[in-house]
């Protein structure tokens, strides 16, 4: 077998994993967490917390199946496109933490 799967899965896991840590860790008690930011820092819009962490996730998950399923994906590619969903979480967590840190004070 291919090495493309176990490296979407294990991605997958790892998003997962951070998305769960995200959830119980970042922003405690706040109901809805920024999902876009303006150029100025501002919020644009907010979703409820499980969503707003769990959508990227998600959408890597549905993106390389898809890819997967289409058939002659390979190792490089796979690599690059976790990635980029892997930075984007990171960078939605970090953000999400510099936003609530900043309306504590």
């Amino acid at each position: 077998m291919t090495p493309e799967p176990f490296l979407a899965i294990g991605t997958i896991v790892v998003m997962g994993v951070l998305a769960l840590y995200a959830n119980r860790v970042i922003a405690p008690g706040v109901a809805k967490i920024p999902m876009q930011w303006s150029l100025r820092s501002r919020v644009n819009w907010t979703a409820p917390r499980v969503i707003a962490f769990a959508f990227i996730p998600v959408l890597a998950a549905i993106v390389m199946i898809g890819i997967l399923l289409a058939g002659g994906a390979q190792t490089s590619d796979i690599a690059i496109i976790s990635g980029v969903f892997l930075s984007c979480q990171l960078l939605h967590i970090a953000k999400t933490q510099r936003w609530f840190t900043a309306s504590r004070h």
